[in-house]
Order: C-alpha cells, then sequence, then structure tokens
C-alpha cells in the first residue's frame, strides 16, 4: 500500500469513525461497523460477536456476498447459527475456536488458509462449508474492547478478495487498518451503550421523581462524565471533520518548543467565517454545520505539508499551524486560502453559500522570553484588524 493509498485509507477512517459515533441505535451501529470493516478489508463475508457474558459469544450479525446471506441488524433476518462458548465442557478456557481465543487473550489473530492450519479447530466452518459449497480460507478476528480493555465482542472477517475477485490472505496493511477501525467503533458502542443507559436513567427518573436515590444520582452523574471522558479521547471534532481545539494546544506546544530548541520560524494563521451568524439565520444551523464542514475541508485540502496542522478553534473559528515557515510565505499562504474559499460556492443542505474568511496572520522566531499564547493573541489582534476594515482579507501581525 503506497502512502497516498494509505493517507486515503486513514481519511476514510476518520469518515467511518464520524458515521459510526452518529448511529443513534445499537443495531444500526453495528450492521455499519461490519458492514465498513468488510468495505476496507475487500473481505467477502464476515460476523460480528457479541460477549453474552463471561461464558459465551453470540452472533449479532453475518454477512456473506457469495452466499447472499445477512442475518441480524436492523433489517435482517434473525441468527441462526449457535452461540460460541468461551468455556471448555470440563470448565477450561475455550483456545480452539478461533473467536473465543480472540475474546480471552483480547489479541488480534490471523489465518490465511483454514484447511493448511492446525492452530485452530474448524470443524464448524468445514461442515458449514460442505452444507453451501462455500470455501472458507482465509480470517481476521479482531477483539472489540472498551476503553478499560475488557472484550466486549469480535469482529471476524472471511475470505479477502484480490483485484481479480479471487479469495487471497488478509495482507499485512490490512490488519492495522481493521484494528484502527475496531478502535473506533468500539469507542462508538461503549458511547452508545453509556448513552441508552443515561436515556434510561433519565427516563427513570422523570417518571419516578418521589423516588429518586442518591444511588441512581451517583450513577447519572458516572455515566455522564464517562461521557466526557470519551468525548475528551478522540482528536477529530464531530461537526468538521478536522482536528479539534484540545489537539492544536497539544500540537501547538509541541511545535512552539522544538522551534524554541532549533530556532526556526512558526507561525499561526486564525480565520473567521464572515457574517457566519447569517448562514445560520438565513438557512438554518444545519446548513451551518455542513458549511463549516466544507470550508473546514476545503482549508485542510489547500495545506499540503504533513507538518501543517489545521483545527477547529471554536465556534466558526479555525487555526493553522505552520512550522518552519517566515511571516511573509505565511502571509502569502493566508491570502490564497482566502481567495481560494472566496472563489468556491459551498453546497449546504442542498443551499448554494459563498462563504468569506477574515485571516489574521503572526509568525516569531521563539525566544525565551516570548509564550505561546502571545503567538495567539498577535494572530488574533491582526484577524480583529481583517474583520474591522473590511472582512475578506488578510492582515499580518506588525504591518500596515
Amino acid at each position: 500500500m503506497n502512502s497516498d493509498t494509505e493517507n486515503d485509507a486513514y481519511q476514510r477512517l476518520i469518515g467511518i469513525g464520524l458515521a459510526l459515533s452518529a448511529e443513534k441505535e445499537i443495531n444500526s451501529l453495528l450492521e455499519r461497523i461490519l458492514k465498513e470493516a468488510k468495505s476496507l478489508a475487500g473481505a467477502d463475508a464476515g460476523s460480528l460477536y457479541l460477549k453474552k457474558n463471561d461464558e459465551t459469544l453470540c452472533f449479532a450479525i453475518v454477512l456473506n456476498d457469495t452466499l447472499d446471506i445477512f442475518q441480524g441488524g436492523v433489517n435482517g433476518d434473525p441468527v441462526s447459527l449457535p452461540d460460541v462458548p468461551l468455556l471448555t465442557e470440563d470448565g477450561g478456557q475455550n483456545m480452539a475456536n478461533i473467536a473465543s481465543r480472540a475474546t480471552i487473550l483480547g489479541a488480534t489473530l490471523v489465518v490465511d488458509d483454514a484447511y493448511n492450519s492446525d492452530d485452530f479447530d474448524f470443524s464448524g466452518t468445514r461442515r458449514f462449508d460442505a452444507i453451501t459449497g462455500y470455501h472458507s480460507t482465509s480470517f481476521l478476528t479482531v477483539p472489540l474492547k472498551t476503553l478499560s480493555g475488557e472484550v466486549m465482542g469480535v469482529l471476524q472477517l472471511l475470505n479477502a478478495k484480490n483485484e481479480d475477485g479471487e479469495t487471497v490472505a488478509f495482507s499485512d496493511q490490512v490488519k492495522p487498518l481493521i484494528e484502527a477501525l475496531s478502535s473506533l467503533a468500539s469507542v462508538a458502542m461503549e458511547n452508545r451503550y453509556l448513552l441508552d443507559q443515561q436515556e434510561t436513567l433519565k427516563t427513570r427518573l422523570e417518571n419516578e421523581v418521589d423516588n429518586r436515590t442518591v444511588e441512581l444520582k451517583n450513577a447519572l452523574e458516572k455515566l455522564s462524565e464517562a461521557h466526557v471522558v470519551l468525548k475528551d479521547l478522540t482528536t477529530i471534532d464531530a461537526v468538521t471533520g478536522i482536528r479539534n481545539r484540545h489537539y492544536f494546544d497539544e500540537v501547538f506546544d509541541q511545535e512552539w518548543r522544538r522551534a524554541l530548541r532549533q530556532q526556526y520560524d512558526i507561525s499561526l494563521l486564525l480565520l473567521d467565517i464572515d457574517y457566519f451568524k447569517k448562514v445560520n439565520d438565513t438557512h438554518g444551523h444545519l446548513a451551518g454545520d455542513e458549511c463549516l464542514a466544507a470550508v473546514a475541508q476545503g482549508i485542510d485540502k489547500m495545506l499540503k505539508r504533513p507538518s501543517d496542522v489545521v483545527a477547529r478553534y471554536g465556534g466558526e473559528e479555525f487555526v493553522v499551524v505552520l512550522p518552519y515557515v517566515s511571516s511573509e510565505n505565511a502571509g502569502h499562504l493566508a491570502v490564497q486560502v482566502c481567495e481560494g474559499l472566496a472563489g468556491r460556492v459551498f453546497n449546504a443542505d442542498g443551499k448554494n453559500i459563498n462563504i468569506t474568511v477574515s485571516i489574521g496572520v503572526s509568525s516569531v522566531v521563539p525566544s525565551d522570553k516570548a509564550r505561546p499564547r502571545d503567538l495567539i493573541s498577535q494572530a488574533d489582534e491582526a484577524l480583529y484588524r481583517a474583520k474591522t476594515t473590511g472582512r475578506n482579507r488578510v492582515c499580518v501581525y506588525g504591518r500596515e
């Protein structure tokens, strides 16, 4: 997988993560997880197991393109396959089944050819193949873990396909992508479960006001705190799809210290969408959010260097960190971004919207006497000047 393909794959992962976090119902979320994993890995079939208790895995969804099987999820038929035991009859751990072993070990397991593997008991798989005429060959089995490391289920993909439609082993490049997707999926699942529990508690509290207890209040507070923690863990802004303020604060501090040690220029662009309130008032907040996302992606695409960081700073403001860029070059780049956005028509919620931005630019070679927030303040001062002198323009701090 070349670097462009890999970048595209990880950009796609970001989009998948945002889509998963937007799912409002657990069955639709589980179905989306499996379908996205199959697509990303180029797999012909797949299953998603959920841990029912400490002794059993149950099938939540089963998909097989070749056999046209779709069971579980939102619209599929009930899954007809039996549960997978996590324990043997004598009470030991069931390490013979690939799904149960992945659950017990909490580790990704890969089998290139089930018919030439002695590591697992594939007798059930072979009976299924004998009945259906299918040939189950390559397996990629990834545990779904909570933030505390507890396995809540297993994502299993089957029969990777190459460009000619032939069944092949899952490539070394696919494994980390599916593991990354599984991590995103696990966070979305845990968050969904927490939100569902929170909603249940909220309803119970509303219906039984006179019977409220300290225990329920504490539980609701813990769920709310857990939800905040989950939101803080991600570095992606849910509305725009670019990096969030928390990520900017961390990266900017790191870049400042590096520039201080090595004594090179670091520049900052602070961008604000002009008259954005009018967009919300005229077209509605849904169009406003889509417009924010489109502008954010437009800014991000104009900045090509891996070291450039684009983040949502707050509201309709964005910030760009430009290491190794002088004041003059930062000003030129800001003009390109300003003119590039002004020349585009953004489609949001079916409406064509013209957007302009005002940009403040500040640059410095850090010294021991300077502080990172000074550079932010200077960019903010330049941005204020850009907005008060007509908007849709660039102002560089220290220049008239």
